[in-house]
Order: C-alpha cells, then structure tokens, then sequence
C-alpha cells in the first residue's frame, strides 16, 4: 500500500508545471536592472543567489515535473543562466524549458503568461499550471504547502482556477515593508466546504481601510488545461494587461477561482524597489545577530 501510495505522490508532483515569469523589464529598479534582468540580480539576503536560481533550486528539491521559464526583456541573459544550470545536470534537461515570449510581454504580464501555449512540449494537456513571478523570493516552506493544498485538492481545482491567500495583521505588514507599496488583497464567499474568490484589489497600505487583518493574495495564480484555454477563448475580449486584473474579469464571467488559506507565518518578499532589497537585508542581518 505504501507503495501504491508513494507511486501516486510521485505521479501528482510529475504532473505540476510552475510557470515563472522573468519577461518584464524591471522598470522601477532601473539603476540595477538596466544590464540585468531582475530574476537574475543577486541578493545578499540568499546569499548572493539570484531570484531566480533560489526559486528554481527549491522547486527542483520539491521535486517538481516541469519548471517553465518565460523570458523577453534581456531575455538571452536569462536563457544563457539556464543553459547552464541544464549542462551541469543531465536530469534537469527535461525540468527546465525556456519560453519565450517574443514581444508579448510588451503587452503585460497576463500576456507573457499566454506565451506557454507557444511551446507544445511545455503546453500539454496533463499538467496544472502554477503561476509566479520570477522577482518574488518565496519561502520553501510556503512552496511546499502550496504543493500539498493541489494534491489534497485535485478533484475540487479540475477546470477551475485557484489562488492562495494568508489572514496576516497590518501591523505586521507595516513592519516588512513601506507604506506605498502595493500589495494584492481580497475577499472570499463560502462554498460548501470551501472559499471562492469573491474579488482581487490592489493598493497601498496607507489606502487599505481594515483596522485589523488583511487577507492578503499570494503572488500565484493556479489552473488546469481546460481553464487556461477558457482564458484563451475569452483573449480577444480581455481589456487589461495583468493577472490579478484577468482573474476579476473570469470571476464577473462566473468562473470559479478557488482561494485556499495558508498560514500567515509563511513567508515572501517582492523585490519591486530598492527599499525591498534593503529591508530583506536588513532583517537577514538581524536574524543572524538574534542566533
């Protein structure tokens, strides 16, 4: 039985697709990024990593089916970065594929996303997408959960979108990050047994009216085959160029995106400016000091 068991784990996690997004062009960290692309910069909180290997080094060790990177601005750095990685182990070969997406990511992030149609190795109908962006670092331990909810979920998701979220107090957001800085939020309905996103909002923290707890999104977004081709079908029609903007549009055409909680101790970090560079730092160095 264990065996049975283990060989259905393995089939799951073979059939997870992580799409991370690295086409954007990094605007508001010019001064770094005018020859590097964001993915790629390294940070003294990982240990002068990039983004992007730590990313690809903790997907690898969740043992992951595919990893799909999407490039386009600077895009040859990035393909040359995974050249490498692919030379150095036979076995990643085929886990790691280089989407590229021309010049679509011009368009916005929804459209560097819509690019993974374009590589029919990558584009298969077996496989659960998962969304995100390639300048978020994401806490392994939050990786791995996100993993478990699919799998623990997998007939609930089938032909509907899903996203994650964390209850985690404003005060505690104050202390990780400015006051102007954009965080993604929203609200739930209940379901039977589950949550379904109501809608997403955006805004500052000085703009976020709650007193109390946010519920804030989880920069992913989830799908199957079947609903990355809804979205595709309804392409010609979509007024917008981001994600979070798509996913309230399928919502107001009544699909269902189910929102997962997960614990708010679980942790990541946007790098948008060079205020995030500097706090990340910072709480490294006080974490090294407090051991």
């Amino acid at each position: 039985m264990g065996i049975e068991l283990s060989l259905l784990k393995n089939d799951f996690k073979e059939k997870l697709s992580f799409v991370i997004l690295c086409a954007g062009e990094g605007k508001r960290l010019e001064e770094l990024t005018k020859d590097i692309p964001k993915p790629l910069l390294k940070i003294e909180a990982l240990d002068y990593d990039s983004i992007l290997q730590n990313t690809i080094v903790k997907l690898i060790n969740l043992g992951v089916g595919r990893i799909g990177v999407v490039i386009g601005h600077l895009g040859n750095k990035i393909k040359d970065f995974i050249f490498k990685i692919r030379e150095s182990d036979k076995f990643l070969q085929h886990k790691l594929y280089i989407i590229n997406s021309g010049i679509q990511y011009k368009l916005g992030s929804l459209y560097s996303f819509l690019s993974i149609k374009n590589d029919q190795k990558f584009f298969i109908p077996e496989s659960i997408y998962i969304l995100i962006p390639g300048d978020t670092i994401f806490e392994f331990k939050l990786l791995k959960e996100i993993i478990s909810i699919i799998s623990e979920n997998i007939t609930v998701i089938k032909d509907n979108g899903f996203i994650f979220y964390r209850k985690i107090d404003k005060k505690v957001l104050k202390e990780d990050m400015p006051n102007y800085k954009l965080i993604s939020f929203g609200e739930v309905k209940k379901f039977g047994l589950y949550n379904l996103l109501k809608r997403i909002y955006q805004g500052n923290l000085q703009s976020i009216l709650t007193s109390s707890k946010i519920m804030q999104i989880i920069p992913s977004f989830g799908l199957d085959y079947n609903f990355f081709n809804i979205i595709l079908d309804l392409k010609e029609n979509l007024p917008f160029r981001t994600i979070w903007e798509m996913i309230n549009y399928l919502i107001l055409k009544e699909k269902k995106i189910y929102a997962f909680e997960i614990e708010s101790n679980y942790k990541f970090h946007d790098i948008d400016s060079l205020d995030d560079l500097t706090n990340l730092n910072k709480k490294k160095e006080d974490n090294r000091r407090s051991d």
